[in-house]
């Protein structure tokens, strides 16, 4: 069902207009949803236990709910999104080190996602927003343009996209996902059977014990595709050519591919931390039977 169900859950969007810093609405949600049916029966009660509770709230909420807080409240989280990193995607040069200083002074995604995965099994912290964050950022990580300087991550660049002017971080977080299946507005299910595309990826790294392993690896992963697809063409080819033609025709596989990881790895991640839960429960339940022996 996996793949299928990708491209069915790009059939989502929302009534949430802000400008995002992610995937937007349509590729969170559908690596929220691709994520649950992946997850084991320990990840769906460690789930059910964090998520609110709300009726109208549903899995995928918890991917944009971290867009949301940061308009809302929380704009220090914003820094957390994405990743500034020195490379050169114009001269085929892509890196993730050194991370710049404020990755580790103010955050970045890659220090959120560590830091959130230690606190989402840690009682003094904020579980529920944890995880919630969890969700929307290893969404992030996979976003080539979240894990790139140049140009803001591409919010600079004034391009042109099937007729209508908008920036290259813009048309990779929205335009492009919406195009693949021609997305329906205000529609957050929806039960049309879309045609399929083989998945190309496979469940790999979840040590949460030691999550920086895994999310530099995936940072590393993205940063690479600037190279290799987004900055590709040039900057004059990006600038001064409608990108909903052959660029979009190189650029919709490895979306579709990179959404269809995110939601892979965020339920292994999640399986992962429940399976640590567990361990952690089990642990303090036999303490306290010796004690009582």
């Amino acid at each position: 069902m996996g793949y299928d169900f990708l491209l069915l859950s790009l059939f989502v969007w929302s009534l949430l207009c802000v400008p995002t810093l992610g995937w937007g609405d349509v590729g969170h949600r559908t690596v929220a949803y691709l994520a649950e049916q992946h997850l084991t029966e320990q990840g769906k009660d460690f789930l059910n236990d964090l998520l609110p509770r709300a009726r109208d709230f549903d899995i995928s909420d918890a991917a944009t709910w971290a867009d949301t807080i940061k308009h809302r409240g929380r704009p220090e989280t914003g820094v957390w999104h994405y990743v500034d990193v020195k490379d050169d995607p114009l001269g085929n040069h892509c890196k993730i080190s050194p991370l710049s200083s404020g990755c580790k002074s103010k955050g970045c995604i890659i220090s959120a996602i560590k830091e959130m995965t230690k606190q989402v099994n840690d009682e003094n912290f904020n579980q529920t927003e944890a995880v919630m964050f969890l969700f929307h950022f290893i969404g992030d990580i996979h976003m080539p343009l979240h894990v790139e300087e140049y140009q803001k991550g591409g919010n600079l660049i004034k391009v042109s996209f099937d007729g209508h002017q908008g920036n290259l971080h813009g048309i990779w977080d929205t335009d492009m996902p919406h195009k693949i299946n021609g997305i329906r507005h205000n529609i957050k299910h929806n039960n049309e059977k879309p045609a399929s595309l083989k998945p190309t990826t496979a469940v790999e790294c979840a040590d949460v014990t030691n999550p920086d392993v895994c999310v530099k690896k995936w940072a590393k992963e993205t940063n690479h595709l600037n190279c290799a697809v987004v900055f590709k063409r040039g900057l004059p080819y990006i600038e001064g050519t409608d990108l909903a033609n052959e660029y979009y025709d190189d650029a919709a596989p490895i979306i579709a591919e990179q959404i269809y990881k995110a939601g892979v790895r965020l339920a292994a991640w999640i399986n992962a931390l429940a399976e640590q839960r567990h361990e952690k429960v089990a642990f303090v339940v036999q303490g306290d039977r010796m004690r009582d022996l």
